[in-house]
Order: C-alpha cells, then structure tokens, then sequence
C-alpha cells in the first residue's frame, strides 16, 4: 500500500484542458481513492476492496521499479531493501500494537515480521496480508525488472504462469504469495521500464471502458460480498483494473503538487487504521449507518494525526538515513 513519498514524474508532464483535465486525477489524489474504495468495502457490501487493493500494487510495481532503476541505480541491494523495509514497516507495527490492544487480540510472530501474515488468521488491523504481498514483491524487484528489461513473450508467459502457481497456492493451501499478484505489480513495473505514457485522448477512452465494465461488474455477483461468486474475486478484479491502466498511467505524467503528495501519502495510514475503528464501533454499537460514518470520520481523523506526528518524521529519517548514504556514496565513486 505504501509508495515513496514525494517521488512523482518531472519529465513528460501533461499539459491538460478543458473538462478532460479535470477528469484526470493526480497521482496522490489518485492514491487516497484508492485507499477510500477499501474503507467503503469494510462499511458496506459492495466490493469495491480487491480492485483498490490490485490498483495500489499496479502503482507500486511502478514506483518500486523507478526508484530500484534512478535512485538505487539498480545496485546498492541491502539499501533497497532496508528503504522499502523501513517505508513500511514502522507504521505497520504501531498499527498492529494499537489494533491488538483495543480488539484484545494476541500477537503472533508474523504480526512482528510482517512476511507471512497473508498466510495467517492472526492480524489485528485486518488489512495487512497486502503488505506481506508488497513486501514480498520488494525482495523479488530487483530480479523481476531485470527480466521485464526485455519483456519478451516467454517473459510474459512466465509470469502468467506463476500467477497461475500463486493462485492454486493460496486457494488450495491458503499460502498467500506475491506470485498470485505478480500481473499487477509487472504491469506497472512495465508501465516505467517501457516509459509508457499514454495520451489524454487514450486516457478518456480508458476512464470510458473502465465506467463500461464497472456498468457490467454492477450486474454479476462480484459487486456484492454477500453474494456466492462463480469463482476467484481476485481474477475478476484483475480483469476490472485492466481498462482503467492506460488512464493510471497517464496520471502519472501529472506533474504532483506538495498538497497533492501529502493526499498521496495519507493513503497508508488511512489504510492501516480505518479497519480496527469500524470493526471496534460497530462491535459495540452496532453497523448502523451513523455508527459507520462516525468509524469512518474517526478513521480519517486518526490517519491525518498519524501521519502528521509519526508516519512523516520516521519517513523523513529514513530519506536523511539511506538517500543520504547514497549521496555520500556517490560522490567518493
């Protein structure tokens, strides 16, 4: 769910107008709604998660390969790792503390390690299995990009293939894998390697698909959670995403404003926190429609107090700590 903070395009920058401009949605904006289609899965019973979720790890295949190929110059691995560690998991851990001490819930060793948690019935902040698939994906980065560098067909239908063997893993013995998810996160990791950038004209037409199979997802039973889905929600939600990527992408060429950063990164507290609030209320009060929008406007308040007093400063320590190894290490070179 997390992404660098403050690294957003400087080159290729749209210049947009006219109402297809304010149709398209900068990349941090873009990120908090992604993070509110998640908070309206868990008050409600359309299920709107899943396709949140798999957008969030297409952006992070891209963000993660543009950092591992500009800032780390596809070397330095034990920075990467202890970067993408550190992004993530200091806010992961005050988020799981807090979870399991207001749901009075014990703490297993996962809920420390973060991998394997997806694997797991033991996460308090109920969310958390996608950042053990995140997580997963940063240790594999490095050789995944080098193998998408090409993106041949036997590429390609490598990865289809072990999507596949993630699939059957996590239906047939409840092992969740990034493997599962690995289309997505190549799909973005593709989207900067190939420095695709689709034009506004393309973007329309991608946000009009998309509004077409949204249309369609309306009438099938993979809106609803309640209802019994004819098979895997994840594959539906793949097939959902696929439309609205060229619009993504050429979101990403959206020049970011400072405000619009900070909207970006207050997508993963709000992820992280939202869940324990609405699970708590609605235990003790009921999932009535008040209650829900008090979970929700609690869950907003807490993410901005969060991010402003803990997830920003720890961020900035570790920009100090590691990019500023990497400056040093690149002026004695």
């Amino acid at each position: 769910m997390s992404t660098e903070p403050g690294i957003f395009p400087q080159t290729a920058v749209s210049h947009l107008s006219g109402l297809p401009a304010r149709l398209v949605v900068p990349p941090g904006l873009f990120r908090l709604i992604l993070a509110f289609a998640v908070v309206v899965s868990h008050v409600s019973a359309i299920s709107t998660g899943r396709l949140g979720v798999l957008l969030f790890f297409y952006l992070s295949g891209y963000w993660t390969a543009n950092i591992w190929r500009e800032k780390y110059k596809e070397q330095n691995l034990w920075r990467f790792y202890l970067s993408r560690y550190w992004r993530i998991a200091p806010l992961f851990l005050l988020a799981t503390f807090a979870a399991a001490w207001i749901r009075g819930t014990d703490l297993q060793l996962v809920n420390f390690t973060l991998l394997g948690i997806g694997s797991t019935n033991s996460d308090p902040t109920g969310v958390s299995w996608s950042l053990d698939v995140e997580l997963q994906f940063y240790l594999l980065l490095p050789f995944i990009s080098a193998l998408l560098a090409t993106a041949t067909i036997p590429t390609l239908i490598a990865c289809a293939t072990l999507a596949v063997f993630g699939w059957w893993l996590d239906n047939t013995l409840e092992v969740t894998t990034v493997l599962k998810y690995l289309p997505a996160f190549a799909l973005g990791a593709l989207t900067f390697i190939k420095s695709w950038r689709p034009s506004q004209r393309v973007a329309m037409i991608s946000l009009a698909a998309f509004v077409l199979f949204t249309s369609l997802t309306a009438t099938t039973p993979f809106i609803s959670k309640t209802a019994p889905q004819p098979f895997d929600m994840d594959i539906w939600a793949m097939l959902w995403m696929v439309p609205l990527l060229p619009y993504v992408a050429h979101s990403l060429t959206v020049r970011s404003t400072r405000l619009d950063r900070h909207l970006g990164n207050l997508s993963y507290p709000l992820y992280l926190v939202h869940f324990p609030i609405i699970a708590v209320l609605t235990a003790a009060y009921g999932a009535s429609l008040p209650v829900k929008a008090c979970a929700i406007a609690l869950g907003c308040v807490l993410a901005l107090i969060v991010y402003w007093l803990f997830d920003r400063p720890v961020d900035k320590l570790r920009v100090k700590v590691v990019e500023g190894a990497l400056a040093r290490q690149s002026v004695t070179t």
